[in-house]
């Protein structure tokens, strides 16, 4: 049992670190600590096919101590709902293979999950697009970026549990992996030309590796976004256009490139009536192509890294991170993402830079399975070089 001393103070610190104003979260009330602690250790069901935008997710769920399993397709969603318990599900609207106004008919067809909570996650938040949620018996909306504000208060209002466990112990666990990499709270500012990186730092959890991670990311993944739905569009594929086009909107807003997700919002207008496509796509080129350039310019493969202790170059110094990775990935713990990011820097110095790749892409990409084969590897490496000696 958390003593309510206990509770409010473990609350002051996941609230900083979310960026949540206790007295916004829920509307209509202020937020009391007992609140946020009904709703820790509960399991949600988060439907979204963009990989950075699942990271995100999921980090800001994990800083509340809500366990996530993800779903990259409406189809996949369906299927999760009939084979596990959540307590709610987070629905992206515009994936592939099933959106999310099918999906949520597909599982309200089932008297079983009549009741399930089940929040619309949208980037477009007209109200005819709430209109839709609801009729397809969504219970709520949020839009895209997501508000940390918006979706703690969303998860308080639909979020019935009476068995709350209090926090979990993924609070100890980030602070061992503080212990083992290392920490610094004196870096200077994060500053990139077009991107307003205070917004998104909040947006995203407030850890910077992690941000400087997915701002890495978004530069290798979209850099030729626009010359692919070119290629689309010229075979007549204007679905796979608009839906490229709308995943990069979604991201760029995300990770606070501004301009970028309204050139992209624009384009996405152009694509869908079939008139304009061509200048608003050389718009979005043009921004896109100036922010990628800031992204690498400033985070660079070959800049030093910040905020971890210095790489170790003794294997058995390293165990214990291993270990620790091994264990989150057994039990397909989302925290891996994070931790991954963490400790990359620390293991720098007995890893290749290829064996770090791989696993940053595998963890990124939610491919738990595939990247412990991977550890498993560098892991028999280790004992190789062991034996040897």
């Amino acid at each position: 049992l958390i003593k309510p001393e206990t509770s409010s103070m473990l609350f002051d610190t996941t609230a900083d670190a979310l960026g949540v104003d206790v007295e916004k979260a829920e509307t209509g009330r202020a937020t009391s600590f007992s609140d946020i602690d009904r709703i820790r250790g509960a399991c949600v069901l988060l439907v979204e096919d963009n990989d950075i935008n699942q990271e995100v997710a999921i980090g800001l769920l994990e800083n509340i101590e809500i366990f996530a399993d993800v779903a990259e397709n409406g189809a996949e969603a369906v299927a999760m709902v009939r084979e596990n318990d959540y307590d709610a599900v987070l629905m992206d609207m515009q994936m592939p293979i099933m959106d999310g106004i099918e999906a949520t008919q597909a599982i309200r067809s089932d008297a079983a999950f009549r009741d399930l909570p089940i929040i619309a996650m949208t980037a477009n938040a007209m109200a005819a697009d709430r209109e839709r949620c609801l009729k397809a018996g969504m219970n709520d909306h949020i839009a895209k970026p997501i508000d940390t504000d918006q979706l703690v208060g969303a998860l308080l209002r639909w979020i019935k549990r009476s068995d709350s466990l209090g926090p979990t112990p993924r609070k100890k666990e980030q602070n061992r992996l503080t212990q083992v990499c290392g920490a610094s709270s004196d870096e200077a500012p994060l500053e990139i030309a077009g991107i307003d990186v205070a917004s998104a730092l909040k947006r995203t959890g407030g850890n910077r590796t992690r941000y400087e991670s997915l701002l890495r990311r978004f530069a290798q993944q979209q850099a030729d976004t626009v010359e692919t739905v070119h290629k689309a569009l010229s075979s007549g594929d204007t679905a796979t256009a608009e839906r490229m086009v709308h995943s990069l909107k979604g991201a760029a807003g995300t990770l606070g490139a501004t301009a970028v997700a309204e050139a992209a919002a624009k384009t996405e207008k152009a694509v869908r009536a079939g008139q304009g496509i061509d200048i608003t796509l050389a718009s979005l080129s043009d921004d896109l192509s100036r922010v990628v350039s800031a992204i690498q310019a400033v985070l660079s493969e070959g800049a030093p890294v910040k905020g971890g202790d210095a790489a170790s170059t003794d294997p058995e110094a390293v165990t214990e991170t291993l270990t620790r990775l091994k264990h989150l990935l057994e039990s397909d713990d989302a925290e891996a993402s994070d931790f991954i990011v963490e400790a990359s820097p620390h293991l720098s110095g007995v890893l290749t830079s290829k064996e770090i790749e791989d696993l940053n892409a595998l963890i990124g990409e939610f491919d738990f399975d595939a990247a412990l084969k991977c550890l498993c590897a560098i892991r028999s490496r280790f004992q190789l070089n062991a034996d040897a000696k």
